[in-house]
């Protein structure tokens, strides 16, 4: 009878935190409507949009000044940034979404991440139209770094203009004194270099900037990235 109740009592909680995340973002989906015009565009008509948390499994990324994780970082805001979407009614559809890389089974030693990127781009080939976006945090040697910052495939017209809204939203709604400008994906950058499809990656901010770092790891300061990041996702789409 006790095991009944506790599994009666962590249920009812789980079911109220749910309801509550849903309705959290419900009130800021109508706050943010109010800025956003809309033209009669049907959301069923976007783009699938595809999300990648960068990194993952023994691939950490950037390690932050308090030891916190990039791959945990880009997980926790990609999954949230997919649920708002979802709850919008767009078709989402994530690269990863637990802590591993993606390279194929079998992959030899020093050819994994290689094979990571590879099918991670492999997505952006499964739907006749869609859009990525990936997600990162970054890092530097001088700790007065901070701020988010985009950079946009070369390979589509619209990648620029995605990358520019994303920007200019975080910018004008999270980071007003951030005057970064969004860049061109050099050859470093596998999957914008090789995406034939509108793509953007994002760097939320610098993880080896302590007062950055600490507000990346913050859920009020994470969600705040989200909603400006999905502000500018559906202005793209209303286009």
């Amino acid at each position: 009878m006790k095991q009944n109740r506790a599994f009666f009592f962590f249920g009812a909680v789980f079911l109220s935190c749910t309801l509550l995340f849903s309705a959290v973002f419900r009130v800021c989906l109508q706050q943010l409507e109010t800025e956003i015009p809309t033209n009669g565009s049907s959301i069923r008509d976007s783009p699938v949009i595809i999300l990648d948390a960068g990194h993952g499994g023994e691939d950490g990324g950037a390690t932050g000044t308090n030891g916190v994780l990039e791959k945990d970082l880009n997980l926790t805001v990609t999954n949230t940034l997919a649920a708002l979407l979802r709850l919008s009614g767009y078709t989402v559809v994530e690269t990863r979404t637990e802590d591993k890389l993606l390279y194929t089974e079998g992959t030899k030693k020093g050819h994994k991440k290689q094979s990571d990127l590879e099918n991670r781009l492999f997505f952006t080939t499964q739907y006749e139209q869609c859009l990525l976006i990936s997600i990162h945090m970054n890092t530097f040697p001088d700790t007065f770094c901070q701020g988010a910052q985009v950079w946009f495939s070369p390979n589509h017209p619209t990648s620029r203009e995605l990358g520019e809204r994303i920007q200019n939203r975080i910018t004008n709604l999270v980071q007003q004194d951030n005057h970064r400008r969004i860049k061109e994906a050099t050859s470093g950058i596998y999957i914008l270099r090789h995406a034939q499809v509108p793509a953007v990656l994002i760097e939320c901010g610098f993880l080896s900037t302590p007062s950055d770092c600490e507000r990346l790891c913050t859920p009020e300061y994470q969600k705040k990235l989200v909603l400006a990041i999905f502000d500018a996702i559906v202005k793209k789409t209303e286009l």
